[in-house]
């Protein structure tokens, strides 16, 4: 049974792999719209003294989610040809 289900585990794994591309856009178009609405607060709060400006913590993860983002774009045409040799001839 456990075996069954590293089976269908592993078969998911692919099936999120080929979708890379897509799911790398809409990674994408999530930040973008995180970072507006952050401005935005931002901006908006810069003129209303009585509105509750953003935390650090959203500021901060938002800046971690676009360094994954930026280095999962990097990965394959970059970093992945570059580790991979290394990594075998250190094997």
């Amino acid at each position: 049974m456990a075996l069954s289900l590293a089976g269908l585990s592993f078969a998911g794994a692919a099936l999120i792999a080929g979708m890379r591309g897509w799911l790398t856009g809409l990674a994408i178009v999530v930040l973008m719209a995180g970072w507006v609405l952050h401005w935005r607060r931002l901006r908006m709060c810069r003129r209303e003294a009585s509105c509750r400006r953003p935390s650090r913590v959203a500021a901060g993860l938002l800046v971690v989610a676009t360094v994954l983002v930026l280095l999962s774009l990097a990965w394959q045409p970059f970093i992945e040809p570059w580790a991979l040799p290394r990594l075998a001839a250190g094997l």
